[in-house]
């Protein structure tokens, strides 16, 4: 009789036991599923975030792209010259659309997926960046020359070595603001991208 007791404890023993290791791991996946969830949300709002900057840049340059066209025209720089300033913006709205055009509503459905494509959107603008040196370095002297055949006054007394350096000053100052400004909008993308797929990386070692 005490052998049956016994057994009988022994497997009220067990099943309070498989009770507390079944609500321990509905505990675990509730928490892991919250995780994902919270990871989800913020990664989605990182990309909104991103969105909304690179509208306002788009938006900003925008605007200024069509009135640097013009004061080109008014002051008598070659067509060549500004068809080919017109392809480089042309060519960069066009490479931060392709590159950012993530679908955000779908971000969700996978984030190891939604990991491969921000890395793939790092590269590709890592890409953009290097073209877009290149692409920097032949338009600076070749606005520079621009500059020096239709605003230099070549024959006046005001055609100086001075009045030279000067112009070559500003255009130095102008181009390194520009690419600062340029540089820091491109960190500021990539840090962004890098946030996101920490939190994704964070969120799959746990699981």
């Amino acid at each position: 009789m005490e052998t049956t007791n016994n057994n009988f404890n022994e497997m009220n023993e067990l099943d309070d036991l498989r009770q507390q290791i079944n609500a321990l791991k509905n505990k675990v996946d509730q928490q892991g599923r919250l995780n994902e969830a919270r990871v989800k949300k913020a990664v989605q709002g990182k990309m909104k975030g991103l969105h909304r900057f690179l509208l306002r840049y788009c938006v900003i340059m925008g605007l200024f792209v069509p009135f640097m066209i013009w004061n080109f025209i008014e002051t008598g720089f070659s067509w060549p010259f500004i068809i080919f300033t017109l392809l480089i913006f042309a060519a960069s709205f066009a490479a931060e659309y392709f590159i950012n055009r993530m679908n955000i509503k779908h971000m969700s459905d996978d984030l190891i997926e939604t990991a491969r494509k921000l890395l793939q959107m790092k590269l590709n603008r890592k890409r953009q960046l290097c073209i877009g040196l290149c692409a920097i370095a032949i338009w600076i002297p070749w606005y520079a020359y621009e500059i020096y055949i239709n605003m230099v006054p070549q024959g006046s007394p005001q055609y100086t070595a001075g009045f030279l350096i000067g112009i070559i000053v500003a255009i130095i100052i102008g181009s390194a603001l520009g690419l600062a400004i340029g540089l820091s909008f491109y960190r500021r993308m990539q840090r962004t991208n890098d946030e996101m797929i920490d939190q994704i990386n964070d969120l799959t070692r746990e699981q």
